[in-house]
Parts: C-alpha cells; sequence; structure tokens
C-alpha cells in the first residue's frame, strides 16, 4: 500500500530529534557535522507540513513545544525502525546485526539479566542488548512508543496489537530495615499492612494496583506514608528505617546480603505475574524472536533450579 499525504522523510526527524535530544542548534550541527540553516531549514519544513510549532528558542538554546514533545516520542520509534531495516536488508544472508532493547523491572532484573547477557552475547555477537529498568508504568510507556522491542512487566493489561506471554509468578515480600521488622513474626497478612507505614510506587503501577485490588477485596485500608515512583529511592527510605514496602526478592536481595533491609514472607502467599509484552504490529526481527525465546529459557531454568523464587506461569513454549 502506498501513502499519501505527508512528506517528513527520515532526514528531516533526524536532524529534529538531535536539537531535542542536544537542546541546541549549534549543538547538533556539531554532532551532525551539517550547518545550523540547513538544521533550521529541515525543522521549519517540518513545522510547515504540520501546522505546528515544534520547537522554540531559549536562552541556552532550544526546547520543544507540546507538539515537538509528541513528535519526538514516535521519532525515536520511526528511526530506530528505519535503521534496523536498513542493517537487516544489508545483513540478510549475514549473522544479524543491529540492536535490540529491553525493558524490565529491577526485581525481575536482577535475576533476568545477567545471565540473558551470557547467553545473548553468545548466540548475537554482533547484536547490541539495551536493557532499561523501571517500575511497569515507565515499561509500558517505553513499549507503546516504541522505544523497546520487548517489556518484561507485571501484571500487563490486555491491548490492542500486542501479544502477552506469561512468564512467572514472583513471589513478594514485606521488606523494611532489619531492626524495624515486625518482632516475633515469621509471616505477615494483608490485614497487618494497615498497621504499617508503606512507601509504595503510585497508582500507574500494576504492582501497586494488584496490591490495592487486593486490599480492597478484603476491606483493609492501606496505610501509605509516601508515593515514589524509583526503586532505588525505595530501597534508600527503607534502609533509613522510614517506612516498609512490597518488593519480590530481587528487589532487595544486594541489601538483604548485607544485612540492611531484611523480609516477612506474606500469608496466604502473594506473587506477582510477570509476562512478556511485544507489538504485534512492528516487524519482529530474528533477534527480537531469539530475545524472547532466551528470556523464557531462563525463567524456566532459573525457577526450577530455585535461583529465581516464584512460580512458572502455563503456556511456556
Amino acid at each position: 500500500m502506498i501513502y499519501q499525504g505527508l512528506e517528513m522523510d527520515a532526514r528531516s526527524l533526524r536532524y529534529f530529534q538531535a536539537v531535542v535530544e542536544f537542546g541546541s542548534y549549534s549543538k547538533a550541527s556539531r554532532f551532525l557535522r551539517i550547518s545550523q540553516p540547513a538544521i533550521s531549514r529541515q525543522v521549519g519544513r517540518l513545522e510547515k507540513e504540520l501546522g505546528k510549532p515544534l520547537l522554540v528558542r531559549t536562552g541556552h538554546g532550544a526546547a520543544p513545544t507540546d507538539a515537538g514533545r509528541l513528535l519526538s516520542e514516535h521519532a525515536q520509534a520511526i528511526l530506530r525502525q528505519i535503521e534496523n531495516a536498513a542493517v537487516q536488508v544489508r545483513n540478510i544472508h549475514a549473522d544479524p546485526t543491529g540492536s535490540v532493547a529491553l525493558a524490565v523491572p529491577p526485581g525481575a532484573g536482577a535475576f533476568l539479566v545477567p545471565e540473558l547477557v551470557n547467553r545473548f552475547s553468545a548466540a548475537f555477537p554482533n547484536v547490541m542488548l539495551r536493557i532499561a529498568a523501571g517500575f511497569s508504568g515507565y515499561i509500558h510507556e517505553a513499549l507503546v512508543h516504541g522505544r523497546v522491542d520487548v517489556a518484561c512487566l507485571h501484571a500487563p493489561m490486555p491491548q490492542r496489537d500486542f501479544a502477552i506471554l506469561p512468564l512467572i509468578a514472583e513471589e513478594v515480600f514485606l521488606v523494611g530495615k532489619r531492626a524495624k521488622m515486625p518482632r516475633g513474626r515469621t509471616a505477615v497478612r494483608i490485614v497487618d499492612l494497615a498497621d504499617l507505614p508503606l512507601i509504595l510506587p503510585s497508582g500507574s503501577h500494576s504492582s501497586r494496583r494488584l496490591l490495592d485490588e487486593l486490599a480492597s477485596e478484603q476491606g483493609v485500608a492501606l496505610n501509605i506514608a509516601c508515593e515514589v515512583d524509583d526503586p532505588s529511592l525505595i530501597r534508600g527510605l527503607l534502609r533509613q528505617g522510614i517506612g516498609y514496602s512490597l518488593l519480590s526478592q530481587g528487589g532487595f536481595q544486594y541489601e538483604a546480603e548485607r544485612g540492611e533491609l531484611a523480609s516477612l514472607p506474606i500469608r496466604p502467599r502473594l506473587s506477582w505475574p510477570l509476562a512478556l509484552m511485544l507489538s504485534e504490529s512492528r516487524p519482529r526481527t530474528k533477534p527480537v524472536d531469539a530475545l524472547i525465546v532466551t528470556i523464557r529459557a531462563i525463567a524456566r531454568d532459573l525457577t526450577t533450579n530455585g535461583s529465581w523464587p516464584g512460580k512458572l506461569l502455563d503456556r511456556q513454549a
């Protein structure tokens, strides 16, 4: 199918994106080795074609408008797909090259990423593996906007044009400073959380949504002391004894080994379902397919030998 209408090309998008990323026409010019007037002309073409101002000059350079920020999100995905397409065409009969991007929660990443890097780099030495970490809201946004090829996240909601592949159910623990953990307890219940100041991610993230739903079902009013959307900041607050959080084991394993944090299991056992999510509308490359197969194999191996606390979910190939 041939599309008619917009005439924006990869060059104008690349010039525009460089100005956004460097925050300056002059810095983008030096990076691209193109004159500033040439970059300005390309940005002007985009603005004329779209009928919206995309960049505004500031005292320190240039900044995107609301329309510019929106275009930048799409431009990242478009330019990345063009780059990967060119690489694949040039190397259609050669070993795969290019890059593949994965986003993963830090807790799951603690178990998954080291083995993934070892296995994937051995199988595809010429493919760059790019990994981003964060809570599920950030991961989902990165996937939807094409900044990553595959997302590993907790309890993803079904979405049109996206496939969900169940992975494992990760057990969740109450975590806090060792000296401040409830004394004489071998486990806690959801109802016990009402008496503890909790430090949790905001409601846009799956782990918080799952906990809120469970507490609501049991008629428990959670005591939310603070909402923090950064895993490292949450751990820092826990180390200071400021509150408690609910984390999978990978999310606090390092601090537990150092004696800084301790945990209690939750009874009945509480687990967050972890799954892979990917777009069904974007082309699937050989490295992306291999990445999925490798992740699922690692999850199977590490849960089987007990290295990754959790239960393998059904439909694993």
